[in-house]
């Protein structure tokens, strides 16, 4: 730009010494010898040549008008040219009769400039071509004399494709600024040499954990952005090679240390004649562990992290060489997981079946395969494992979940167990050999499973309620004295004395924090207490043992006048026992105290059973309470 006005400076000056030197020839006095006189004359229209030929050949558009009303005196080919306007149409007009200036005020402002400073350089200024398209131009001019009278030697030059470009770079910049800063796309643009932020839109800021001015000035390689430097030399090598990095994988950290996965691509870029890298980082943490989730639930079981039964039958096909040989199986059976899931939830069940799975773990060899074989199976691969070192294995394996001390009941597993020494052996024939000897195997311990459940089960209640040990011996004493005094027939003692144990067996699906709560229980609280003689029926139910009370469970909370739960029975419609126990069952927690009840003095207890006879208590069976123990 600078050589441009000096180039029109030069021109001005050199168009205003010429006219000046014609003038001064003009003004010359006669000469007294013609020879002079002629010499000067030739002189003078060489000088006008030279004038004109200068005014009409230079490139730029030029024009002299009279500096008082800005009527046209001359204008260049140039001119001509750009305006439209024939030099004839104008000469002697003004460019407001016209229309070329816009309006007054801008021609006056241009005289007011050139008055103050003699000449003027580069004054923005808009004129209406003949086609009437508005063109923009930088006008400089310089006052020169023309017969006494002052005169405007112009030159302008057009700007209007460069003004366009600057509007249009500038609409394009303001474009880019608000899509690079409004993009969800995390963009950065960094030196190429160093590295060195200079500009970063929100996303990056979000993506990283630094505020915007934490960034800009400092290097990727500073704020530790890349986990592995080497990528960056990489990214750098590909761009002096002109080749753009596309989606290229990387660790990159957080403001805190953090390392997340991304794809990184950037392409090369010049600003301000600073060779830059715009870059764009693609946070793909979570899809990377979606995509892994999936791929490992394809051949995982969800529950317990093993293998799952489509694995497990397509590595067994892998497997089956003659390099693995002998190959051992051992097929496993959960014993009693039913009941846990009928009895306790589904949820203690999964609890059983995890664990079951880290003992699996724990005893096979790394190169063995464990999976989930079916809802309470489990199934394990053993290459390169002969007969007794399976039978081994699998003796420690049950032991081992026979210790497990955190599950509700004892764990027990049924297994079967079977090799293939000879590759003339179908190994699917070998699962069917396994699986059949399981079967047998459970077949033996089914009875025993249902006693050692039964035992859990009387633990557990003991551990995580308040029906201890005593309570039960004491409820059972008392319970038998009461029995024998109506005459309850021998079958129905027997049952009285298991359901004095095993009244409130459902609370062991009772949580804790309502059980040990010292205070009143909130309404939520106790409706979900009031759940468990049904939770205990349906234990009951499921032990050949437990079947007999499984009624006098549901109904040891009825009342006599209706008005106990969960079904609301009313006098004998309640089973003989379970009125029985009612009573027994107060009179133990009256005398002996509870964490959300005081102990009471005997005969206080007393006084309340007579209180509650006939309305809580069936009235035959407490006066033969008070008249048995109160006495």
């Amino acid at each position: 730009m600078k050589d441009q006005n000096k180039t029109k400076s030069q021109l001005i000056s050199e168009l205003t010494e010429l006219r000046q030197r014609i003038i001064s020839f003009e003004e010359v006095e006669p000469y007294s010898d013609c020879i002079d006189r002629q010499q000067a004359e030739m002189a003078l229209r060489l000088l006008e040549e030279k004038f004109s030929k200068a005014f009409q050949s230079t490139p730029e558009p030029i024009t002299i008008t009279a500096l008082e009303d800005g009527h046209y005196i001359e204008v260049n080919d140039a001119w001509v040219e750009t305006t439209g306007y024939e030099r004839l149409e104008v000469i002697g007009h003004t460019p407001i009769e016209l229309g070329i200036w816009l309006g007054k005020e801008e021609r006056l402002k241009l005289i007011r400039e050139i008055q103050g400073h003699g000449s003027i350089r580069n004054f923005p200024a808009t004129f209406c071509m003949k086609t009437g398209e508005i063109r923009s131009f930088l006008v400089s001019a310089e006052i020169i004399d023309m017969g006494d009278k002052p005169h405007l030697l112009c030159v302008h030059k057009d700007i209007t494709d460069r003004t366009r470009i600057q509007a249009e770079l500038s609409v394009s910049e303001e474009r880019f600024s608000k899509a690079f800063n409004a993009s969800p796309t995390t963009i950065s643009i960094t030196t190429l040499d160093e590295g060195r932020y200079i500009d970063i839109n929100e996303s990056f800021c979000r993506i990283i954990g630094y505020h915007h001015d934490e960034i800009l000035g400092r290097t990727s390689l500073e704020m530790g952005f890349w986990v592995d430097p080497n990528d960056r030399l990489k990214v750098l090598e590909s761009i002096v090679r002109k080749e753009p990095v596309r989606e290229m994988e990387i660790l990159f950290r957080r403001k805190f240390g953090e390392q997340r996965l991304g794809l990184y691509s950037a392409e090369g870029i010049d600003i301000d004649n600073t060779p830059c890298l715009l870059s764009i980082v693609t946070d793909i943490t979570e899809r990377r562990q979606a995509e892994e989730d999936v791929k490992f639930l394809l051949f995982h079981d969800k529950l317990t992290g093993l293998y799952n039964r489509t694995y497990f039958e397509e590595e067994i096909k892998r497997r089956d060489n003659e390099n693995q040989l002998p190959i051992s199986l051992i097929l496993a059976d959960v014993n009693g997981l039913k009941l846990v899931n009928d009895v306790l939830g589904h949820q203690e069940g999964d609890k059983v079946l995890i664990t079951v799975a880290e003992v699996l773990k724990v005893y096979c060899r790394p190169e063995d395969i464990v999976a989930r074989w079916g809802g309470d199976e489990f199934i394990i691969l053993l290459p390169e494992c002969d007969a007794n070192l399976v039978s081994r294995l699998s003796e420690r394996i049950k032991k081992a979940c026979q210790h497990i001390n955190d599950l509700p009941i004892d764990t027990s597993l049924s297994v079967g167990l079977a090799s293939k020494n000879e590759m003339r052996q179908d190994i699917m024939e070998l699962i069917k050999e396994a699986e059949d000897k399981m079967y047998r195997n459970k077949l033996l311990v089914d009875r025993s499973t249902r006693s050692s459940f039964l035992t859990s089960l009387k633990k557990t209640l003991w551990t995580r309620s308040h029906e201890t040990q005593a309570h039960c011996q004491r409820m059972q004493a008392m319970a038998q004295k009461l029995g024998q005094a109506i005459k309850l027939p021998s079958c129905d003692l027997d049952n009285l004395s298991l359901l004095a144990v095993l009244h409130d067996i459902g609370k062991i699906a009772i949580p804790n924090s309502i059980l040990d709560k010292p205070d009143k229980l909130t309404m939520e609280e106790w409706e979900f207490m009031k759940k468990h003689p049904e939770i205990g029926y349906r234990i009951a139910l499921s032990s050949p043992e437990m079947a007999p009370i499984a009624e006098a469970v549901l109904h040891h909370h009825e009342r006599w006048d209706g008005k106990g739960y969960p079904l609301r029975l009313k006098g004998e419609q309640i089973p003989l026992i379970s009125r029985v126990i009612a009573i027994v069952d107060t009179c133990d927690v009256m005398i002996y105290g509870r964490p959300y009840q005081k102990a009471y003095r005997a005969q206080e207890v007393w006084v309340e059973i007579e209180k509650c006879s006939g309305t809580q208590f069936d009235p035959y069976i407490a006066r033969q309470a008070l008249d048995l123990f109160a006495g």
